[in-house]
């Protein structure tokens, strides 16, 4: 028996495949990045070195793969996507050239190869031949992924399950291990999913589906108690509306969101209130099972008014109507806005934005209003002090890439240890200097100009589908010049790569000769191109390994120190700039009593990074259990002119000269209950 096909079916499937044709040269590389920017955002943020830096040299490889796919005819830049690249480029240059004057060179190598990841994204993202349909495709495969994690997060949250990993000291903290992070990313999704649901051209259940989990996600939001997110929150909304297309249609679709979140903020407010295991338990079932229940809600409401709307196809609004409707529904959420900060503030916005206010300068204190919302104070203002300091003694080049902690340390006024200035332009700045901050200026200049200008002029959908994509931006921005989300590449990366998507809505295909403009033969470019993919893969390659073997030493090292002394011996030998692997030698050799190894591995980490405190007073304390008192004495004061604070190493200190000096286990005890 032969088998036999439907002719219908036949002529479906080719029709289907014809439909899909144009879409697939962009969708299929650009559905790669943001199955990457999923995978950042489940696995802490993509914070940790290990995950981001095989992540960067994934891009590099669908990047090559691409243009071989393609070809150099269906890869390019629009002329605003070129501007911006060359700035962005610049940039980066800028950065690897700063290892040279950095103090720790090798941190200032991570922190360079991190803003090579972002360049990769963006330019990958933005020299694809995007269309709309398929960039509305990447966008709403990245917001439904972000409200299945949101979803998923409440369903843990109202069967109390592993809530010591899901709730931490009241806040949500997961997925990316960070309070702020996690809010700035759930609102990412919900501002996209709000932004394609608002679509009539989408399908109706799925338009439901996006509200929903917009709703999820920005009840997620409220349940982390970032204060950046709250203060920073009407600039993103204000900066929403003005980017948005069919700004009446966006707030309607954000109304159902908005009510769906307000409704249960007590709820999720109050997990933070709870003293007792039992408490938090009920807590968190009870603001679970009420969030559910509302996300559920806007599930049928939403997918039902859109399947109306797609029936019932009603007609235009008059200009005057549809301003009427316009202004009576921004009243309804301007007044929404108020009651959210009403109830996240327990009835006291005035008195809230007062208090926190005053405490600006000051460490946090004691909260008397049962939540993070009312906490007083934070550490920014003498991290902005000190990066501001570091501007004034290096205005050019800053700091060096990342180097903001071993020059925050000596200088601080607080108890903190932040490796991070807490704030984008401050990185800029202390880290870069002057021209950093005005080659990233330029960067951001070109490239947003460029994709409003899409936005305003492009054809058809390409106008919403471009706003939808600057809307992580958004986010990205404000909040991130309060906090440190440079750092996180699930937040960057969506910011910057659907950035680049937005520009390349606009692109116009322009005919190629063999010759460029400026009179450079094709060949060339491309051999370029090569030495430069080439660069790029050494420069990320090897400290990658090197990050690698040091995760291999960090799992052996209890059951088998010598083995995690040879990994790390690898791997300081893959990344010679760094010092982590010295330092965590170090004090392997420490536990182990093998001083001399201790002193040697010390040494090395040292010698790569001076103003690493932890490498000095490691070295005195092998100094000093081998009897080598004036050295170890020596070391100790380094350790205590870095950090003046540590009672740990002042302790050390004291006790240097007499008969019961500090032992390694002593030290890394204490260390262990102050840190």
């Amino acid at each position: 028996m032969t088998a036999t096909h439907s002719p219908t079916v036949g002529t479906a499937g080719r029709r289907l495949r014809e439909l899909a044709r144009p879409h697939l040269p962009a969708a299929v590389p650009g559905l790669a990045v943001v199955a990457l920017l999923i995978v950042w955002a489940a696995d802490n943020g993509g914070y940790d070195a290990g995950t981001w830096y095989w992540g960067a040299l994934a891009l590099l490889s669908l990047a090559a793969i691409t243009i071989a796919v393609l070809g150099v005819d269906r890869v390019g830049l629009s002329r605003s996507s070129r501007l911006a690249v060359a700035a962005f480029a610049a940039y980066v240059a800028w950065s690897y050239l700063s290892i040279a004057w950095a103090q720790a060179p090798g941190t200032a190598l991570e922190g360079s190869n991190r803003a090579l990841l972002y360049l990769i994204a963006f330019t990958l993202m933005a020299s694809l031949p995007w269309t709309a349909a398929g960039a509305a495709v990447a966008l709403s495969v990245f917001a439904l992924a972000i409200g299945t994690i949101a979803a998923v997060m409440l369903i843990r949250l109202e069967s109390a399950s592993h809530l010591s990993t899901l709730v931490v000291d009241g806040r949500i903290s997961p997925p990316t291990g960070y309070f702020n992070a996690t809010a700035a990313l759930f609102t990412i999704g919900a501002l996209v999913s709000i932004a394609l649901a608002s679509r009539r051209e989408l399908p109706a259940a799925l338009r439901g589906i996006l509200l929903a989990m917009a709703t999820a996600g920005l009840q997620l939001a409220v349940a982390g108690q970032s204060r950046g997110w709250l203060f920073t929150l009407p600039l993103v909304a204000l900066a929403t509306l003005a980017i948005v297309r069919d700004r009446l249609r966006f707030v309607a679709a954000a109304v159902l969101p908005v009510l769906g979140t307000l409704i249960p903020v007590h709820a999720l407010i109050g997990v933070f209130n709870s003293e007792s295991p039992s408490a938090l338990s009920e807590a968190a079932r009870h603001a679970g099972k009420v969030s559910l229940a509302l996300c559920l809600a806007v599930l049928v409401i939403a997918t039902v008014a859109a399947w109306a709307e797609a029936h019932w196809q009603p007609r235009g609004l008059s200009p005057r109507a549809s301003r009427t409707v316009g202004g009576a529904l921004a009243v309804i959420a301007v007044v929404a806005v108020i009651a959210g900060g009403t109830a996240a503030t327990h009835g006291d916005p005035f008195g809230f934005i007062k208090r926190q206010w005053n405490g600006f300068s000051h460490v946090p204190t004691a909260d008397a209003t049962g939540s993070h919302f009312g906490t007083v104070g934070s550490g920014r203002y003498d991290f902005w002090r000190v990066s501001l300091d570091a501007l004034v003694a290096h205005p050019i080049g800053g700091l060096g890439q990342d180097n903001f902690a071993d020059y925050y340390l000596p200088r601080r006024h607080t108890t903190e240890e932040p490796a991070w200035t807490h704030s984008l332009e401050m990185r800029l700045l202390a880290h870069t200097g002057i021209v950093g901050l005005l080659l990233f200026a330029g960067f951001m200049v070109a490239a947003v100009a460029g994709a409003i200008g899409v936005r305003r002029h492009a054809p058809g959908a390409a106008q919403w589908v471009a706003g939808a994509a600057l809307l992580p931006l958004t986010v990205w921005l404000f909040h991130g010049s309060v906090d440190w989300f440079w750092e996180m590449p699930a937040l960057s990366g969506p910011a910057l790569g659907f950035l680049g998507m937005a520009l390349a809505l606009g692109r116009v295909r322009e005919p190629r000769s063999s010759e460029t403009r400026r009179g450079l033969p094709r060949w060339a470019l491309g051999a370029a191109g090569v030495l430069a993919l080439v660069a790029a893969a050494v420069v990320l390659g090897f400290p990658y390994l090197s990050v690698r073997e040091q995760a291999a030493a960090a799992a052996v090292r209890n059951r088998n120190p010598n083995a995690a002394l040879n990994d790390l011996a690898h791997a300081s030998k893959l990344d010679p700039l760094s010092a982590d692997p010295g330092r965590t030698a170090g004090a392997i050799a420490l536990q182990t009593g093998d001083y001399n190894e201790a002193i040697s591995r010390f040494s090395q980490s040292i010698s790569r990074e001076p103003g690493g405190w932890f490498a000095w007073f490691g070295r005195g304390l092998a100094e000093s259990a081998l009897g080598n008192t004036d050295q170890a004495r020596s070391d100790y004061q380094m350790a205590a002119s870095i950090n003046k604070q540590d009672p740990t190493v002042k302790r050390a200190l004291a006790r240097v000269d007499t008969t019961h000096p500090l032992t390694p286990a002593q030290a890394f005890s204490a260390l262990t209950l102050v840190h």
